[in-house]
């Protein structure tokens, strides 16, 4: 048996994800039940720790819904698809919206990331440990 080397190892692990994702279908459930659109990334995932409890992780239906969320993340326009707490999760890219201001933070960025029970959505970086616009996540491209 031959050592495979780690950074193979990474990439086959990337790759199939990425199929994965790409199987699971372009929408998942809200938790009020109603269908999600979800934008799936392919690779560049990074691992943001949310610092706080109880964070509300935001999308939209798919449609004008979601294409209004995803221009300019808000609670206006992002419904509540899943809940967070002081966790560890996989974020794709950050982008402006909202202002939000919490225990003594602001913060215009939002981050898009995989909640631990699975719909994707948009978090504001208030709640995400490190400065206003994140060093290590990218900026979204869509």
């Amino acid at each position: 048996m031959t050592n495979t080397p780690p950074r193979t190892v990474r990439a086959l692990t990337t790759a199939l994800l990425v199929a994965a994702a790409a199987l699971a279908g372009p929408a998942t459930a809200s938790a009020s039940g109603q269908p999600t659109a979800t934008v799936r990334p392919a690779v560049d995932f990074t691992e943001v720790h949310v610092w706080a409890t109880g964070v509300n992780v935001r999308n939209a239906a798919s449609g004008i819904p979601f294409e209004t969320c995803k221009t300019f993340p808000s609670r206006q326009n992002c419904q509540v698809v899943a809940t967070v707490s002081r966790t560890t999760v996989t974020a794709y890219c950050q982008k402006q919206g909202e202002a939000i201001s919490d225990s003594g933070y602001s913060s215009r960025w939002w981050t898009y990331l995989e909640s631990p029970s699975g719909p994707w959505g948009w978090v504001n970086n208030v709640y995400i440990t490190g400065d206003e616009h994140l060093a290590h996540v990218k900026d979204c491209t869509f």
